[in-house]
């Protein structure tokens, strides 16, 4: 695609920081040995990241950071905000009140050893498991200081992850009803991205669905959207290596999981060329 003229609005660029393994289609079928690839595929974003001189934010899991201090020494060294995505990738359906706690103080616990006394200021909860099930969740946030929230997804996808009718722009997020802003929060919610037109909503700006859609219609519709209202971009470093390993899966969680992923650094690259980005926490001022 052509490099056309770059949009003047300034969006955000978030990177779940999880190995190959994590992903639920995934991690049920593999052991706790599995090969870690982790310094590998995210050494591929953070070049291209310096190539555009761009800086993201950074969803780290407490597994990875405990394995690898070194990988988040460097992210962080080199001006990326560390935000958190839990410690076990484990949704919050499966870990429940007691369990979000617990993940939360020792994601915290293992940053502040190796990074020291830095704030951490955003949460992704893993697989986007914020639901009006689990919207519980939204006070233990709270509770840990959390300045903002990047885990509502605004369509229903599934019976595991979306909420149907949430905002789709930038709100105070409250824990009575993920859908109604509430002016009053601490804690500011940046949804997944999706596009509306004429009431029907789909997704445009991330993981699978960066590596779905065509380039050229989601450059279109990711313009569209930014004449209105910032974008938030997430991908996963294992989508953008080669030797990702591909297990044998049924014929849909083989295709979410592993269609078209030649392309998703190619096309992360061209949205570079295209598009401004920035830290998550940057752009909301927190």
């Amino acid at each position: 695609m052509a490099q056309q003229k770059i949009s003047s609005r300034i969006n955000a660029l978030s990177i779940d920081l999880e190995d190959w393994y994590h992903p639920e289609l995934i991690r049920r079928h593999v052991d706790s040995f599995s090969r870690d690839l982790i310094q590998h595929s995210t050494e591929l974003l953070l070049k291209l990241l310096n190539k555009y001189n761009t800086k993201a934010t950074f969803f780290v899991l407490g597994e990875i950071a405990m394995k690898h201090p070194g990988l988040i020494k460097r992210i962080y060294k080199e001006g990326h905000e560390i935000a958190t995505h839990g410690f076990s990738h484990r949704t919050l359906q499966e870990i429940g009140p007691s369990g979000l706690r617990d993940e939360l103080r020792r994601f915290l616990i293992v940053m502040a050893d190796i990074l020291g006394n830095i704030e951490i200021k955003g949460i992704r909860l893993p697989s986007f498991s914020l639901t009006d099930d689990t919207k519980w969740a939204v006070e233990i946030i709270k509770e840990y200081g959390f300045k903002y929230d990047s885990s509502v997804f605004p369509i229903k996808i599934n019976n595991f992850y979306g909420v149907k009718g949430a905002p789709l722009d930038i709100y105070g997020l409250g824990s009575k009803d993920l859908r109604i802003p509430d002016d009053n929060s601490t804690l500011k919610e940046f949804p997944i991205t999706i596009f509306e037109i004429s009431g029907i909503r789909f997704p445009v700006s991330g993981g699978f669905y960066l590596r779905l859609l065509p380039l050229y219609i989601q450059v279109k519709l990711l313009r569209l959207i930014n004449k209105s209202r910032p974008f938030i971009l997430y991908i996963h470093p294992w989508e953008c290596c080669s030797d990702t390993p591909k297990i044998p899966l049924n014929i849909i969680a083989n295709f979410i999981s592993y269609y078209n992923m030649e392309s998703a650094l190619i096309k992360l690259e061209c949205l570079l060329n295209n598009f401004k980005f920035d830290r998550i926490d940057n752009i909301l001022g927190v």
